[in-house]
């Protein structure tokens, strides 16, 4: 974890510069991250305080922030004990990846108090503690009660610190005491080393130390150069005690890897990136994870949603089909009630069975007769039956068929889900699922708000200069379609789920390429997306009939074309 003791350190050194400021409002956006709104010399900035395992984060932005509506209880605990106090100062505790955070905050009486964040980077175990001036603790993002094995954190218990570690310190560890560590491992490589012996090394930096001092991250010690290593070592120690850091990054095209306090060299082939303090570093390196990890939580959820409702229509539709299938017995009742009929000369009342010729297999058949019915009464009741199983089996019929729209839409919004890579697409399919009816809208403070416009379709220019525009998802799908011309060309992979692509034409013959390429993106945007030889069809839009109450995305047409394509993207770079 680069969020290692140093790290904390130089953080809180930054932060602290914030010391003197007046906290004016405090909001909670996720169970783990806090945001306390600063005030100080007319300079107004947000500290953001995140405990998340996935997203470590202490920084000051100027940025505006989303502000959820309505506060939680804890955020309301916190605003109760820190709003209207002041930030004291910020300090790193010795040795501990925990940043304290001490504030001066008046109570009912208007007496100053003294209140403590402590907030804990410790991977999974990370936490936000609240502590008041007696030490006790007021309240923490993550809790454990007496069952705990290690570490009790309840409200109105003693704050504790974790348990210490039998360490050495390495601000103070001098060159010679360092060889005879170094000589009694000989059986470790230089990076573990250092992290199992050392406080408030992460592994990164420990590797990048043995990167510099032996050219490689995981050197043994037996064939290192001892006093290049204290060299080494010495000199990220020189700038933890002068305060001289140098915030990078290293990015893997626009993935991030690995940050630290020091610049990290031993990732060949990628990008290290300097920032100017810690507070950026941690807000560009974390702003790209927390949208991908956002998106897969957003998109879990609509998964989550949406499987639960396929599950449903698949069984509702295995039932109805089972009640057709018996329904197709009809034909037996209206059989019967017919041989009834002609062979009324032979029947008696209380009759309860008759044998007759079939007069189609020309066999004999028993037909079962109700003794308290007359004949014709018996004949009547073989024709009531088949007619109500005759009307069964057309409403049967039609709700097979609605089922069968509902689970089509339904896998296409999973096809749409899979393809999403924005949480604008992923709100978009959320709203789509409130509008069919899948999923509950919630109550609006103001129900004449206008509704969200959609967010734009994805666009190409064909190698020949003609528009290629790609629907996102189910609603967009529409919006594009109802919004082309009718001599525009619409394209769509045949028989399976996937975007509605417009070859925008301006009344002008596409060339063959043209053709080719927006058939190759139809294809390319599907759930047949890298297969080849994809078959794609291609009409023009004036014959596209979107059917009265038809789900979002669905259109009809009899007129078209096909085109066989591989389902790459033709504009990538190498296709």
């Amino acid at each position: 974890m680069a969020f290692d003791g140093f790290f904390c350190v130089a953080v809180a050194n930054e932060l602290n510069a914030w010391a003197g400021a007046k906290v004016e409002k405090v909001h909670q956006s996720a169970p783990s991250c806090m945001y306390l709104c600063l005030y100080r010399e007319g300079k107004r900035a947000n500290l953001i305080l995140s405990v998340a395992a996935s997203r470590p984060l202490l920084a000051i932005t100027e940025e505006d922030i989303a502000k959820p509506k309505d506060p939680t209880p804890f955020c309301m605990l916190f605003r109760k004990h820190l709003q209207n106090g002041r930030l004291t100062s910020v300090s790193c505790v010795p040795h501990e990846r925990i940043v304290k955070f001490s504030f001066a905050c008046a109570d009912e009486l208007g007496f100053l108090r003294e209140k403590t964040l402590y907030a804990e980077m410790m991977g999974k175990y990370s936490n936000l503690i609240l502590v008041n001036e007696d030490g006790r603790i007021v309240g923490a993002t993550s809790t454990a009660d007496l069952t705990a094995s290690v570490r009790q954190v309840m409200p109105g218990m003693p704050y504790e610190l974790p348990a210490p570690q039998e360490k050495f310190d390495a601000l103070t560890v001098t060159e010679s005491d360092f060889f005879a560590l170094l000589a009694v491992n000989r059986e470790l490589t230089f990076d573990r080393f250092l992290v199992s012996k050392f406080f408030a090394f992460s592994p990164a930096v420990a590797r990048e130390i043995s990167f510099t001092a032996s050219g490689n991250t995981e050197t043994f010690i037996s064939e290192l150069n001892f006093t290049r290593a204290w060299e080494c070592f010495s000199s990220v120690i020189a700038r933890i005690r002068e305060n001289d850091y140098l915030p990078s990054a290293v990015y893997n095209g626009e993935k991030g890897v690995e940050y630290a306090y020091i610049p990290l060299t031993q990732y060949s082939g990628m990008t290290v990136k300097p920032y100017q303090s810690f507070s950026r570093l941690l807000l560009s390196y974390f702003a790209s994870k927390e949208e991908t990890v956002n998106i897969r939580s957003y998109a879990a959820d609509i998964l989550k949603t949406v499987n639960n409702h396929l599950a449903r229509e698949e069984k509702k539709m295995g039932l109805q089909k089972k009640e057709l299938q018996d329904c197709d017995k009809r034909e037996t009742l209206r059989k019967n009630g017919d041989l009834l009929m002609a062979n009324l000369y032979r029947l008696k009342s209380g009759m309860t069975s008759v044998v007759v010729n079939d007069y189609e297999t020309g066999e004999d058949l028993e037909i079962a007769m109700d003794g308290r019915l007359t004949p014709v009464q018996n004949a009547q009741n073989y024709y009531k039956k088949y007619a109500k199983m005759k009307r069964a089996a057309e409403a049967l019929s039609e709700q097979l068929l609605l089922t069968e729209g509902k689970i089509h839409h339904l896998e296409s919004i999973l096809d749409a889900v899979a393809r999403a890579s924005e949480l604008t697409d992923l709100e978009e399919i959320r709203r789509e699922l409130v509008e069919t009816g899948f999923l509950k809208s919630h109550a609006v403070a103001n129900p004449k708000k206008k509704k969200q416009g959609l967010s734009k379709p994805l666009t190409y220019t064909t190698t020949d200069g003609m528009t290629v525009r790609v629907g996102r998802n189910n609603l967009q799908n529409d919006a594009l379609t109802a919004s082309a011309e009718k001599k525009d060309l619409w394209f769509h992979i045949k028989k399976f789920h996937g975007s509605h692509v417009i070859l925008v034409t301006n009344g002008v013959e596409p060339t063959d390429r043209d053709y080719t390429e927006a058939a190759m993106l139809a294809a390319f945007h599907s759930e047949k997306k890298g297969s080849s030889n994809v078959e794609v069809d291609y009409t023009r839009v004036k014959f596209l009939r979107k059917p009265a109450g038809s789900a979002p995305g669905f259109v009809t047409y009899e007129t078209y074309y096909s085109a066989v394509v591989d389902a790459v993207d033709p504009f990538a770079k190498g296709e």
